[in-house]
Order: structure tokens, then sequence, then C-alpha cells
């Protein structure tokens, strides 16, 4: 389900409703990526937005249309606020010392007076998210993404991601949940609720774009790079 989540990198870098998608698409073509695999790529990307089409976009049609947003933003605060060690300890890995401890000061103002993370209250107080994993720790000690790459499900990648996905699982705490099929539960949810969020935005990009592909891709690879120069 993670594929729908590489359209919302796109959110990092513009805002839907007032960019030109030509001249951003131009500007991202610029771009080389080690990307050797794009034919299978292409094809990945079509299974996956078939996957979107058929299944996810009317679940998240109902799901939308029963849930009031409020709650929408609250289920996602929540599981943001569990993804608080993973974001510490790569913070400080790469000695972003700043960036380690303001992720605990969110994570503790969040957790008791944000009635366990459902509240942002961190953030209106300038303790801002600041996205990190062990995917960008190693891009922030120099190692190389390799070739792109695109997974049945989970979308855009690059060789380096794939590997340290283990990691950012070990450190995130649904991933302890027993039995497996009710981690696997939670976190799916996760990921819908968050897309759903998104779901218009999502759809204006797919509409309004030349070659999703390239721009998934070029975006994709752009945003981790950023997350390595914050």
């Amino acid at each position: 389900m993670k594929f729908l989540l590489a359209l919302l990198l796109c959110l990092f870098v513009l805002n839907a409703q007032e960019i030109d998608y030509t001249e951003f698409e131009e500007e991202y073509k610029t771009q080389v990526i080690n990307d050797p695999f794009e034919s299978y790529n292409r094809v990945m990307t079509k299974f996956n937005w078939g996957l979107y089409d058929y299944v996810l976009s009317p679940t998240l049609n109902v799901y939308n249309k029963i849930t009031p947003k409020g709650l929408r933003l609250g289920v996602n605060n929540f599981f943001d606020n569990l993804g608080a060690p993973l974001r510490f300890v790569t913070h400080l890995l790469q000695f972003r010392v700043k960036n380690a401890f303001d992720e605990l000061g969110r994570f503790a103002l969040n957790s008791t007076f944000g009635l366990g993370g459902v509240l942002d209250i961190a953030t209106p107080n300038g303790l801002y998210l600041k996205e990190s994993d062990f995917g960008v720790m190693l891009n922030t000690w120099g190692v190389d993404g390799g070739f792109h790459i695109v997974l049945p499900f989970l979308g855009p990648k690059n060789f380096r991601d794939v590997l340290t996905m283990p990691l950012n699982a070990f450190a995130y705490p649904v991933s302890y949940v027993e039995p497996f099929w009710a981690s696997a539960g939670i976190y799916t949810y996760k990921e819908l609720n968050y897309i759903a969020i998104h779901k218009n935005t999502i759809e204006t990009f797919r509409n309004d774009s030349l070659d999703s592909y390239i721009l998934l891709r070029n975006s994709y690879e752009q945003n981790r790079n950023s997350l390595s120069k914050d």
C-alpha cells in the first residue's frame, strides 16, 4: 500500500493548486537517475495504479464519507508520534543533535498533552517534525542510492532504501504487535488513512501529469536527497 505514499512526496515540493505541471516535469526530466529497469518499473507503476483505481480509490471514498476529517487527522498524528523513536535515533546517528532533541520534545509534549499523540501540540510550539530513517542516514553518510526500483504495492524505492526497510520496521513500535496479521493490519490502516487525507491531491497530480512515472521517480529521489540536507 505504500505505493501511493510516493505520490505524497510531491507535497514537499509542490502545491497542487498553484503548480505549472509542464514546467515542473521539464525540470525533473533534467535529473540523471540510475534507472536500468525502467521498462519493468513502468509496468509495475501501471499495476500499482490499477490497484489504486479498482481497490484503493473506491475503499477510500467510503472511508472518507463515514469518518470525519478531524478523526483522520488525529489518527495520522497518532501514527506520526509512534515514529518518533526512529526519527530520534537516525537524527542522532547523523549528528543532527538539535533535530534529535526537537523530536524528543515533540514526543514528550504530544504524548502527554496531546492525548497520546492524537493532537499535535508540538508544531504550534515550534517543534517541527523532520522526517528521517535509516535510508536517509546512510545517504547522509555518503552511501549512494543505487538503482531505482518500483515494488508491487510499495511503489518507488532505490536499492539503498530497500535494504534499510527491515531496520526501519525494527524501530517502529507497530512491528512488535502480535500476532503478525494484527501488526500488518494496523500498518495497512495507517497507510490507508494517510492516503485518504490526501486523496484529492493524488488524483489532481495524476490527472495533470504528462508522465506520472517520471514525476514519481524523480520526486522520490529528490525528496530522499533533500531529507539528507535538512
